[in-house]
C-alpha cells in the first residue's frame, strides 16, 4: 500500500462555512467515552458559540423492582453541559474544518467585532477535551461552564403532555421523580470542579476545567469527565486525568500523544474508487466509529459521547446496536469494536437476573436497556439478546478466536437457547404437523407485528441451535442438553412464505410499509437461509423487492417513518448479497439522498440514531468483500461506475486479511493473507487466474461450489492474478481528484446539493 493518509484524507475532511446551529449540523469530536459537538444554538445569545460537552457513560441508576423498572424514565442517559464561548460582538460566520487524519477541529468564528481561531479536540487516550481559542482584532472570548440538571429526558417531555399515551405511559407520567441534590462547584490551584450526584448517591459525576492564558489573546481550556458507579471516586479520577493532561501540555506533547493513536488506526486498512462522495461519506464513519466507541468503553448507545436531548436514552437492541457492531469488522478495526463483546462478558450476571425466576441457567434482555444490560425481559423469547449475541460471534469469527467461542459465548448462548426452550415448554402450541411452533413473538417494528410462528424468531433460533451444534462438534463438548438443540433445530416449523416472499409471520403477511427488515433476518445477517441454492436466491429477491415496494410506493400510513436510513442500508447490503452491484449502488444514493441523514453524516429521527451511517460503511464492506461460512468472495457487487477500486487488508471471517485491485473494470490481483491457520476458501470473477505463493507459481483447482480451496500456514500469503506477476500492477494509492470532489461533508455551500441540508437549516 504506497498511500499518503494525511493528503488522502484531507480531501474527505469536512468543512464548515455556515453557523452550526444544531445538533445534527455541528463539529464532533470523542474517544468513545467523552467527547463534544461545538455550535450555537437559537436558545443562546448571537455571541456564544458552545462546546456541549457529552460522557458516554452518564447513566441514571434508579433502584427499582424487576417487574416495575420503568427502564425509559429510571435508567436512561442523563445531559451533562457544555461551555459557552462568549465573544464581544455577534456571530456572523465560520471558517471550520475537521482534520480527520488529526482527528481536530480547526479554524475561525468570524463576529461584528473582530474574529477568534479555535483548535479543538478530544485526547485519544485521555478523557480530556482540549479546546484553544486565540482572539484577533479587539474580540475577547469569556469561557463559562453552564451545568445541565440531569433531568431524565423521558420522563421530562412525558410532564409536558407528550409522548405516547396508554397505561405503561401513563404510569410513568405519573411516577414520583425526585430529583438528586444540586451541582456544587469548588475550585482547587486554578482547576474548576462540578460535582453533580443523582438521586440517593446511585452514581456520580464530576467535570472539571482549566483555563489557561488571557481571553483576549490566546486561552487553552483542558477539561475533564468521570461518571462513576458504584464507585465515588470521580472527583479523585478527574484530577488525576487533569494533572495528567497539564503535564502533557507542558512537555509539548498532549496532542503528539493524541495524534500517535488515530495515525495507528486510520492504516489497518484502504479503501478506494471512483466516486469520491461515497467514499468521503465511508471514511467519515471510519473517524465517526473511532471517536464513538472504544474497546475500554461502554456498549455503544444511540448517540455515542455527543448527548442529545432524546426520548430513546438507551441502547436498542431491536436493530439498532447490532448494525453499530458490523462496521469495524471486515473494516479490520477490531479493537473498537471490542465494547460490545467485553461489555457482554462483563454484566453477564445482569443477563441472568433478567429472567423469571423459575427459568433455571438462562438469560435475557429487553429491547432497550441501559449500558450495563440490567433490563428484565421475564418469560418471553431472548431473540433480541440472541441477535446481539450473533454479533459477539461474528466479532469471534473475524478474529478467528476459538478460545473465546467456547469459554465465553458458549455458556451465554446455551443459556439464550435455554429461555426459548423454557418458552416453548411454558406455552406449547396444539398442532398436528408435529413441528414445534412459536406461540407468540414480536417482528420488530412491524404494525400488527405479534402472533405465533414470527419468522425473525424462527430465523434466530435456527442460528443458535445451528451455532451450539456446531460448537459442540468442533470442541468435544458433548454438552447433555445437544439432543434438545438437535431436536429443536429439526423440528422447528419452517419459515412462513406466500407468494411474495417471506411473511412477517405464521398469521401475518407482509402488506403494511415497514423500515425494518426484522423478516428478512434469516437472509441478512444470519445466513441461515443459504444463497447457495436457486431457490433461496429467488425467495430473498421475491421478498426484498416487496418489501422494498410496500414500503416505498404504497400510500398506506403508519405511525412509524416507512422508510429511514437503515432501510436503504439494508437494501444495499441483501442487494449486494445477490451480486447485483446496480440495486446496491441505488439505494447507497437513496440513502444519501435521504433528508435525515445530515450534511455531517449525522443522522437522526427527530432523536438522535448514530447506526444508520455506519452501516452505510457495513454496505460499502458488503460491495468489496463478503465471507460467511468459511467463504470468501472478492468484488461481488462492484457497480460499472466504478471501475477503478482498490483494498487493502480488508477482514474476513476465519482472520483473513484480503488485498485487492480493479482497474478499467477488471479484476487485477487479490491477495490473501491468513493471521492463523486456515483454508481459504475464494471465489473471484478472474477467469483463468495466476496463485502466487512466495512469487512462485502455483496451481488450485476451482471446486463444485465456484471457489478455490487454499490451505495456508499462519501469516502466509496467496498471490491471485489476472495475469503473469511480472505484468500485475500491485500498487494500491489513492485515487486521482480534482478540487470540485473534495471535502463535499460538513455545512458549507458544497452541502446545499444535499436535502438535509436544506431540512435541517429549515428546522
Amino acid at each position: 500500500m504506497d498511500v499518503n493518509f494525511a493528503s488522502f484524507l484531507s480531501q474527505h475532511d469536512m468543512k464548515w462555512t455556515k453557523v452550526p446551529k444544531r445538533w445534527e449540523v455541528a463539529p464532533y469530536s470523542g474517544n468513545g467515552n467523552v467527547g463534544f459537538l461545538f455550535y450555537q444554538t437559537t436558545t443562546t445569545n448571537k455571541n456564544i458559540m458552545s462546546v456541549y460537552t457529552g460522557r458516554h457513560d452518564y447513566y441514571d441508576h434508579r433502584e427499582a423492582s424487576k417487574e416495575n423498572q420503568m427502564l425509559w424514565i429510571n435508567r436512561g442517559r442523563l445531559p451533562l453541559g457544555r461551555f459557552d464561548l462568549q465573544s464581544k460582538g455577534q456571530i456572523q460566520s465560520v471558517d471550520l474544518r475537521l482534520d480527520l487524519w488529526n482527528a481536530q477541529l480547526t479554524g475561525w468564528v468570524y463576529t461584528t467585532t473582530g474574529s477568534y481561531f479555535i483548535k479543538g479536540y478530544t485526547h485519544s487516550n485521555l478523557d480530556v477535551i482540549y479546546f484553544e481559542t486565540e482572539a484577533k482584532d479587539g474580540e475577547s472570548i469569556k469561557i463559562t461552564w453552564i451545568a445541565d440538571k440531569p433531568i431524565p429526558p423521558v420522563w421530562e417531555t412525558l410532564q409536558t403532555g407528550k409522548g405516547p399515551k396508554g397505561s405503561g405511559w401513563d404510569k410513568m407520567r405519573n411516577a414520583p421523580m425526585p430529583m438528586p441534590d444540586s451541582a456544587t462547584f469548588s475550585e482547587d490551584k486554578g482547576v474548576n470542579f462540578c460535582y453533580q450526584p443523582l438521586y440517593q448517591h446511585r452514581g456520580e459525576t464530576t467535570t472539571a476545567w482549566k483555563i489557561i492564558g488571557s481571553a483576549s489573546g490566546k486561552q487553552q481550556l483542558i477539561a475533564s469527565v468521570h461518571h462513576s458507579y458504584p464507585e465515588k471516586n470521580s472527583l479523585t479520577v478527574v484530577k488525576n486525568t487533569i494533572n495528567q493532561a497539564e503535564q502533557l501540555l507542558q512537555n509539548n506533547t498532549l496532542f503528539t500523544s493524541h495524534q500517535k493513536w488515530w495515525h495507528q488506526y486510520y492504516p489497518l486498512s484502504f479503501i478506494t474508487f471512483n466516486d469520491i462522495e461515497k467514499e468521503s461519506f465511508y471514511w467519515i464513519q471510519m473517524y465517526k466509529l473511532a471517536s464513538a466507541t472504544r474497546g475500554n468503553g461502554p456498549i455503544m448507545d444511540l448517540m455515542g459521547p455527543w448527548y442529545h436531548k432524546t426520548f430513546w436514552p438507551m441502547v436498542w437492541g431491536d436493530l439498532n446496536v447490532e448494525l453499530q457492531y458490523w462496521t469495524h469488522l471486515t473494516a479490520n478495526r477490531m479493537a473498537v469494536g471490542e465494547s460490545l463483546p467485553n461489555s457482554i462478558d462483563k454484566y453477564k450476571l445482569n443477563l441472568e437476573n433478567n429472567v423469571t425466576s423459575k427459568w433455571k441457567e438462562s438469560i435475557n434482555l429487553a429491547t432497550l436497556f441501559p449500558q450495563d444490560f440490567d433490563a428484565y425481559n421475564g418469560a418471553v423469547v431472548p431473540d433480541m439478546l440472541v441477535w446481539i449475541l450473533h454479533n459477539y460471534w461474528l466479532h469471534c469469527k473475524f478474529e478467528d478466536d476459538d478460545e473465546r467461542i467456547r469459554i465465553k459465548l458458549f455458556p451465554l448462548l446455551k443459556k439464550a437457547v435455554n429461555s426459548y426452550l423454557n418458552y416453548i415448554k411454558d406455552n406449547p402450541v396444539d398442532a398436528t404437523d408435529g413441528k414445534i411452533h412459536i406461540k407468540n413473538s414480536w417482528s420488530p417494528e412491524y404494525p400488527g407485528g405479534r402472533g405465533q410462528d414470527i419468522n425473525f424468531t424462527i430465523a434466530l433460533i435456527k442460528w443458535s441451535t445451528s451455532t451450539l451444534l456446531s460448537i459442540d462438534d468442533k470442541y468435544h463438548v458433548n454438552d447433555p442438553l445437544k439432543k434438545e438443540w438437535q431436536n429443536l433445530y429439526d423440528n422447528l416449523v419452517g419459515f412462513q412464505i406466500d407468494d411474495n416472499g417471506l411473511r412477517i409471520g405464521k398469521d401475518i403477511p407482509f402488506n403494511t410499509p415497514h423500515r425494518h427488515y426484522s423478516h428478512l433476518l434469516g437472509f441478512y445477517p444470519l445466513s441461515v437461509l443459504s444463497l447457495e441454492t436457486e431457490y433461496n436466491k429467488k425467495l430473498l429477491r421475491t421478498t426484498l423487492d416487496h418489501w422494498l415496494n410496500v414500503s416505498i410506493n404504497s400510500d398506506i400510513k403508519v405511525n412509524a417513518m416507512p422508510v429511514t436510513g437503515y432501510t436503504a442500508t439494508g437494501a444495499a447490503s441483501m442487494y449486494a448479497m445477490l451480486n447485483d452491484a446496480d440495486k446496491a449502488y441505488y439505494y447507497l444514493n437513496f440513502f444519501i439522498s435521504h433528508k435525515n441523514v445530515s450534511p455531517t453524516t449525522m443522522y437522526a429521527e427527530g432523536n438522535p440514531v448514530i447506526e444508520s451511517p455506519l452501516s452505510f460503511a457495513t454496505c460499502i464492506h458488503d460491495m468489496f468483500l463478503q465471507s460467511w461460512d468459511g467463504k470468501i468472495n472478492v468484488f461481488p457487487a462492484i457497480p460499472t461506475l466504478w471501475p477503478d477500486a482498490s483494498f487493502y487488508h480488508l477482514r474476513t471471517q476465519g482472520a483473513f486479511l484480503v488485498s485487492a485491485k480493479k482497474i478499467a473494470g477488471i479484476t487485477e490481483f487479490i491477495e490473501i493473507e491468513s493471521l492463523h491457520e486456515n483454508i481459504a476458501k475464494v471465489k473471484t470473477d478472474i477467469q483463468q487466474p495466476y496463485f502466487y505463493s512466495k512469487r512462485k507459481l502455483v496451481s488450485y483447482k476451482k471446486q463444485s461450489d465456484g471457489f478455490y480451496y487454499i490451505p495456508l500456514k499462519k501469516s502466509e500469503k496467496i498471490l491471485i492474478t489476472s495475469k503473469l506477476l511480472n505484468k500485475t500492477d500491485l500498487s494500491i494509492k489513492e485515487l486521482n481528484r480534482n478540487t470540485q470532489e473534495k471535502n463535499l461533508f460538513g455545512y458549507s455551500d458544497k452541502t446545499e446539493r444535499l436535502p438535509s441540508d436544506a431540512f435541517y437549516t429549515k428546522k
